[in-house]
């Protein structure tokens, strides 16, 4: 009597099915990463969303000091003469630069949204959020008109402090404030002064056309 061991029916082993689901999150992971790639080509906007009230809290201390040192007659707000005499301004002198000042400001502001609305057009850029926009765009103006202030005997240097310092200090603070490279805070100051120009320009017309 043998005693062999039993044939076995041999079967085909069954081969594990492909796990879909590592591949479907390699997927998800390929498009959220397409995602996020599309979303950081796009440019960053000029003003970024954010609260006013600092901006405006800013330009009002700025502002005040400012017609303050007008109605107190200070004399680094007049211009000497080609001596570096500096002459006492009187009372209308005093309403009369505090009233231009107060309409300087604005147009000043406006002229600066002017200029960071063509650079935006020149780099092709979003503008962004239009208050923060604006109350940056003011703050920055009351804070260079400040330039103003600084006393100086000598008539040329106290010009320039009024054509060249206001202007460049507004671009240094464009620089932190609205994180512009410093070729665009040129660019963009330019563009606000050329805005004013055109303001004056228009303004002209219109006395000229009415008188």
């Amino acid at each position: 009597m043998s005693h062999g061991t039993p044939n076995r029916a041999t079967t085909p082993s069954a081969e594990p099915a492909p796990d879909l689901s590592d591949s479907q999150d390699a997927d998800d992971a390929d498009d959220e990463g397409t995602d996020a790639d599309d979303d950081g080509s796009l440019p960053p906007p000029i003003s970024r969303p954010g609260g006013v009230q600092v901006w405006l809290l800013v330009a009002g201390i700025c502002a005040t000091l400012l017609m303050i040192s007008w109605l107190a007659g200070a004399p680094q707000l007049s211009l000497p003469d080609a001596e570096g005499n500096i002459a006492e301004l009187s009372f209308g002198e005093r309403l009369n630069g505090l009233a231009r000042t107060l309409v300087f400001l604005p147009l000043a502001a406006m002229s600066g949204v002017f200029g960071l609305g063509a650079l935006a057009f020149v780099r092709q850029r979003p503008i962004g959020a239009p208050a923060p926009l604006f109350a940056k765009s003011l703050a920055i103006v009351c804070v260079a008109t400040l330039t103003w202030l600084v006393p100086s005997e000598i008539r040329i240097v106290k010009q320039a402090l009024h054509v060249i310092g206001m202007p460049a200090l507004a671009a240094l603070l464009a620089v932190p404030i609205f994180r512009l490279g410093p070729r665009d805070a040129v660019l963009a100051t330019a563009c606000a002064l050329l805005g004013m120009l055109l303001l004056v320009f228009g303004a002209w017309t219109v006395v000229w056309a009415t008188m």
